[in-house]
Order: structure tokens, then C-alpha cells, then sequence
């Protein structure tokens, strides 16, 4: 499954069929945000969706029946389009669309009163990696969620943030793009998005990936490494937690607080990975987890406290 798990978490996500219209409004929101286009004609415009999921078709029949719009209309050639007529209104309906001054403006974020709730927030989610989603494992492990706007994209990583623990955020081929690279955070994410069995298989290679390195490491006798390694992320993450607790995490500065966040999100990072989502040296984590240490047994010191 891990060769072909965007695929196959992306049908999972498309089964799965909002029931109130809060949570379909979201779902039909982000999907529209993230893979939507509208189309005006001479006598009518239509919001449309272009996909090569097969499941996609029968989730926004679904979504419309919910939101007690009209069927949309399917057209299958080399991409199955999904049309929904009065184009402009279902976008305005949709939050991407908003009136201004007689006319129409487009809305660069998430409207708020689409995401209030918990269900809500994870449709919008679900939503926004079926519109532009994708997922790899393996040697590269790498779940990306793309989208036209910086302000969306930034919208969409708040509402990740709680699950993730803080997702990359980049920019490429013209598009904002949010990553996450621990298999353990992209298994959250898929859990929280409702793609159980593709979470399960992401768990499986993560297993499987960390037997695969103990068993190398045996043969070149370098378990001891990757045990010392383990026992210092242990301590950092203990530091970390202690830092929190007293004083806050923000306290330590924009630079420390980031790596801080990810070393305690991410333990199973190799300083190499850490580096390489932080987008900066080896030497340079290294760094900031020792200042991240010293600022804890400052703390200790200053308590009387001992590690």
C-alpha cells in the first residue's frame, strides 16, 4: 500500500460523507478553495472540479444533497469534472467569494464561522488533501497539503497546528505549500482527518523502517548510536517540557521555540531531519538544543531543583 498511499488515503477520505451542513459547508469550502474554478458562460457560470479520484463524484453528490443544493453534473474524459450550477452564488455561499461594492471580491482565508467547530475543522482538512493533497512514504516521507494563496495556506496550517505540532510551510511552482514529515505526525493527521487504514499503513512502514535500522546498525555495531541518540532526544524533550512548564516556550525567542516544538513534536528526528524541516545546519540544531538545555539547568539551578 505505501507505493500507492496517497491514492489510496484519498479514496478512504472521499467515503467518508459529512452529515450536518456546518461540517459540509467546510468540506465543500476547502475543496472548492483548493481545486475549484469558476466558469462564466453567456447564460450561466458554474463552480467546477476537476479529479482523477473516482470517489470524488459521489462525495459531492453527497455534499450537495446535505447543503440541499443540486446535483452537480459529472463529465468523465481524461479528468472527471464535477460542475455545480449557479457558480458565483455557491462560491459566495462557500466563503471563497465575498459581495463588494455591487460586485464580487474573492476571500483569501478560511472564514471563521466555517471552522468553529471541532467536525468542522477536520471536513476543512479533509477537504483541502483531497483538493491538494499528497502523501509519499518510503525513503522520502512526505505529506503536502498546496494552495494558490499564502493567506489560505497559512489559514489551513492553524487548523493543523493542534494535530501536527507545527507543519513546514514553503513555496514552490507558484504555489504555498504546508509539509509534514514525521510518520508519526503525518499518522496523526491522517487519524484526526478520519483515513484510519492509511494511518495504519504509515504506523506499518514506520515500524518496519525502524526495525530496518536497528538491523543495520546491529550488523555494523553502531546500536549503541542510535540508543545514546535516543537517550539524548529523551533528555532534550525532558528540558523541553520543563521549560514549558516554568516560563513558556515563547520565552525562548522565535528560533529556540520553533526548534523546540518540533524536537518535542518529532523525537524520532535524526538531527540531520531536524535540520533539513528546520532548513538549516546540523551544527546549527545542535546549537540551539544545547542553548535549550543550558536555559533549563538555569531554570534547575535557580529552583534548587536537580535532573
Amino acid at each position: 500500500m505505501a507505493a500507492n498511499i496517497s491514492k489510496a488515503a484519498k479514496a478512504e477520505l472521499a467515503e467518508i460523507y459529512p452529515s450536518s451542513r456546518t461540517d459540509a459547508l467546510a468540506e465543500l469550502s476547502a475543496l472548492m478553495h483548493t481545486a475549484g474554478s469558476l466558469r462564466i458562460g453567456k447564460d450561466k457560470d458554474e463552480a467546477f472540479l476537476a479529479t482523477d479520484n473516482p470517489a470524488l463524484p459521489r462525495l459531492a453528490s453527497a455534499l450537495a444533497l446535505t447543503l440541499l443544493l443540486p446535483a452537480p453534473t459529472v463529465t468523465r474524459g481524461k479528468h472527471t469534472e464535477i460542475s455545480f450550477g449557479g457558480g458565483a452564488e455557491l462560491l459566495i455561499e462557500l466563503g471563497i467569494l465575498g459581495r463588494s461594492g455591487g460586485g464580487v471580491a474573492s476571500i483569501d482565508g478560511i472564514l471563521p464561522e466555517l471552522v468553529r467547530k471541532d467536525s468542522a475543522k477536520k471536513c476543512y482538512l479533509r477537504g483541502a488533501f483531497l483538493g491538494g493533497g499528497f502523501l509519499s512514504l518510503g525513503k522520502n516521507n512526505h505529506m503536502e497539503f498546496a494552495f494558490t494563496g499564502e493567506v489560505l495556506r497559512d489559514g489551513v496550517a492553524e487548523l493543523l497546528a493542534p494535530v501536527s505540532g507545527g507543519a513546514g510551510r514553503g513555496a514552490r511552482g507558484g504555489k504555498y505549500t504546508l509539509y509534514i514529515k514525521s510518520k508519526e505526525k503525518i499518522s496523526d493527521v491522517l487519524v484526526y482527518m478520519g483515513a484510519t487504514k492509511a494511518a495504519l499503513a504509515v504506523q506499518e512502514e514506520l515500524v518496519n523502517s525502524y526495525m530496518g535500522k536497528r538491523a543495520t546498525a546491529a550488523q555494523n555495531c553502531d546500536v549503541a548510536n542510535i540508543d545514546r541518540a535516543v537517550e539524548a532526544a529523551v533528555r532534550q524533550i525532558e528540558d523541553i517540557s520543563y521549560i514549558d512548564r516554568r516560563i513558556g516556550l515563547e520565552t525562548l525567542g522565535e528560533k529556540l521555540a520553533t526548534t523546540a516544538h518540533l524536537r518535542a513534536s518529532a523525537p524520532e528526528m535524526s538531527m540531520g531531519e531536524l535540520a533539513e524541516m528546520l532548513g538549516v545546519s546540523k551544527s546549527c540544531v545542535s546549537h540551539r538544543l544545547a542553548r535549550i538545555t543550558e536555559t533549563a539547568e538555569a531554570l534547575r539551578k535557580k529552583s534548587g531543583e536537580h535532573k
